[in-house]
């Protein structure tokens, strides 16, 4: 009896996909529902789905369609705006202070790597 394999897609953002899902790393989280906002913002058909689905596919089919920089851009803005959250109630609850700033380090972080994600590997 032969065994079918299993032919996965390899992501090419595999490594940012992971990143995005994890809260611990990137210092965010992002909702089914703010990922499938992104795909309308860039006129790309989603459906909801589990949120490692919804990154993959916004991810690969927006680099299909080449709407990866509108992408990367409105993911900025969005880390942006959270950011200045953090800042904020940093000020408004001073006893949280060093987990928020944890947070905001960690958002710009995950900024800086989708950053460079948008220019790419140059050796591809």
């Amino acid at each position: 009896m032969i065994k079918r394999r299993y032919k996965s897609d390899r992501s090419k953002f595999t490594a940012l996909e992971n990143h995005l899902l994890n809260t611990f790393f990137s210092g965010l989280y992002f909702s089914s529902a703010d990922l499938i906002s992104i795909s309308k913002k860039v006129n790309l058909p989603m459906q909801m789905n589990s949120r490692e689905l919804l990154i993959k596919e916004l991810l690969n089919k927006s680099n299909d369609a080449g709407t990866l920089p509108q992408v990367i851009a409105i993911l900025s803005k969005m880390i942006d705006l959270r950011i200045s959250e953090y800042h904020r109630l940093s000020i408004d609850y001073p006893a949280a202070r060093e987990p928020l700033a944890n947070l905001a380090q960690k958002a710009t972080g995950t900024k800086n790597l989708l950053a460079r994600e948008g220019r790419g590997n140059p050796y591809e």
